[in-house]
């Protein structure tokens, strides 16, 4: 015996045919059709309005079929889906019986809410490995900037103490060369006083001279002729340590009538035999300077007028 169940279908009531045999519900379908069919055909004495009847009942049935057909194809993938999660679950189970759908989707959305939750596990502890990664990353790079400042401090260091050093050196430098001059100085100073007392005593004085007992115009007494430059006679004379109250034409100009050979001659006759010729030597080396000495101070008097 055949049910109609009520279900909806384009928002209207309709009525689904259900068999209580063990055949599906289309086969009996088709058998009462046929029957019907038979029976409208060997029945001629049938009424119009049961012939429409008969027809009318034909395509119902056939719209509940398809529908039938589709209801089970949906709740069949609803199943499959079902015992899909289950089986990568491994804890849900099909649910059959009054309101397996309801417990079917209630299945569903439980297992979409664990996934869920699954889902946001994973991404909170992305999260979390990313906020570890950036706090290492955050502490290299203050240890990156710890060693740079400590590379850059010894650094500077190492350039201060460089600094320090060729300063100190500069220092030790000026400083023997502050030493250096005033004993140069004190040297000028002493030679050109003991250049006159000699002078002085060998004006008195009758006896014999030899090479080294002329005190010759430089600041160290030479030990023959050769040693004797211009250039150190220059130096001497002209010095701003001694002769402060002469100019320089004045002290060349007295030079010139100390070094004359023919003023020189009375000190000449003096000299011993063996120094005699590096005697006249040096006195010509010291002449001939003193007379260049006095050509380009004139040069230069000169040049100052015309200026």
């Amino acid at each position: 015996m055949a049910t109609l169940h009520p279900r909806t279908h384009n928002n209207r009531p309709c009525y689904i045919h259900r068999s209580q045999t063990n055949f599906p519900a289309h086969t009996a379908s088709s058998q009462r059709m046929h029957h019907r069919s038979a029976t409208y055909h060997g029945d001629k004495d049938e009424a119009p309005w049961q012939h429409m009847a008969h027809t009318y009942t034909w395509v119902v049935e056939h719209e509940y079929i398809t529908l039938d057909k589709r209801d089970r194809k949906t709740e069949q993938w609803i199943l499959e889906q079902q015992m899909l999660l289950a089986a990568e679950g491994g804890e849900r189970r099909p649910v059959r019986g009054p309101g397996a759908q309801q417990k079917i989707w209630e299945e569903m959305v439980y297992s979409y809410e664990i996934e869920a939750e699954r889902w946001m596990r994973h991404e909170e502890e992305a999260r979390r490995q990313a906020a570890e990664r950036d706090r290492k990353a955050r502490l290299v790079e203050e240890e990156i900037r710890r060693i740079e400042a400590k590379v850059r401090y010894k650094r500077e260091a190492e350039c201060r103490k460089i600094a320090e050093e060729k300063q100190r050196t500069y220092e030790e430098f000026k400083e023997r060369e502050r030493r250096n001059r005033l004993k140069a100085e004190k040297l000028t100073v002493d030679a050109w006083r003991e250049h006159e007392e000699r002078w002085a005593s060998l004006a008195t004085s009758s006896e014999p001279l030899a090479f080294s007992d002329i005190p010759w115009p430089v600041a160290l007494q030479p030990a023959s002729a050769g040693d004797m430059k211009p250039a150190a006679i220059m130096q001497f004379l002209l010095s701003h340590l001694h002769s402060e109250n002469q100019t320089r034409k004045e002290r060349i100009r007295s030079a010139q009538l100390r070094w004359h050979p023919d003023r020189f001659q009375r000190v000449l006759g003096r000299v011993k035999d063996k120094d005699k010729a590096q005697v006249e030597e040096g006195v010509g080396i010291v002449a001939r300077c003193l007379n260049d000495m006095m050509a380009q101070e004139t040069a230069t008097a000169r040049q100052v007028k015309t200026l």
